[in-house]
């Protein structure tokens, strides 16, 4: 009697014991399917190469001379870096004031806001 108890219990499985078993063939199942497209891209990238944008190798010819607009009488009152690599410029006057973006890798003003300007009264 004591023998067809332990062979019922050798029989049969928990559920607990089958999920785990799925869940780790299922791993060893992704493992396997990781390795083989981690080998997949390693070859697809060694036989195209990206090939990043051409640097210029010339040597400047002398430091860049850029130029800032400036009126008569103005001066700059502050500069102020931004993020996108253009500068925000206040320049001033007697009576008047103005801000430029300005781009130093192309060497032009973006945009002006001119404070000195006063409306007229209708």
């Amino acid at each position: 009697m004591n023998q067809g108890l332990a062979e019922d219990r050798a029989g049969s499985e928990s559920g607990a014991s089958k999920a785990l078993f799925a869940a780790v063939i299922i791993m060893g199942v992704m493992i396997v399917v990781g390795v083989a497209v981690m080998i997949g891209v390693i070859g697809y990238r060694a036989m195209h190469p990206h090939h990043g944008p051409a640097l210029e190798t010339q040597a400047p010819k002398g430091p860049a001379r850029l130029t800032l607009p400036l009126g008569e009488g103005e001066h700059i009152l502050s500069v102020t870096a931004r993020g996108d690599g253009m500068m925000a410029v206040t320049l001033g006057r007697p009576g008047a004031e103005r801000v430029l973006l300005w781009n130093p890798e192309a060497g032009n003003v973006a945009a002006e806001l001119d404070f000195g300007a006063v409306a007229g009264v209708p």
